[in-house]
């Protein structure tokens, strides 16, 4: 629950290094309508924010946490807030779910889907 706390304020600040301190060296991402990618490389580049979006609000809405022993899953919904520049803030939300890995005593996303749901 802390790192995925900690993971929505570095999504509002958009911290793209702090962002990718969260998975692992090998995780993949299986972004909304696009191909899966996969390491350090791929993940920095999928979440390098555009200059004139403001991330405004990110919250994760855990339904279900499952550990067993080093790894665990999470499933539940997301929602949030951006806001182009000289427009309206624009809502969204959507389902997720996360296979995490604890690596070195710290818990970090390996696996990583999520898409949207209509509001």
């Amino acid at each position: 629950l802390a790192q995925a706390k900690a993971f929505s304020k570095a999504f509002v600040a958009k911290d793209t290094e702090k962002i990718v301190s969260f998975y692992t060296a090998d995780a993949s991402i299986f972004p909304n309508r696009t191909k899966i990618m996969q390491g350090a490389e791929a993940i920095r580049k999928y979440w390098s924010f555009r200059p004139n979006i403001a991330n405004l609000e990110h919250q994760l809405l855990p339904e279900k946490i499952e550990i067993v022993g080093n790894t665990a899953y999470d499933y539940g919904y997301y929602k949030g807030k951006t806001q182009r520049e000289g427009k309206k803030a624009s809502s969204w939300q959507g389902k997720y779910v996360v296979v995490w890995k604890k690596v070195k005593g710290v818990w970090k996303m390996h696996l990583d889907i999520w898409n949207s749901v209509k509001q």
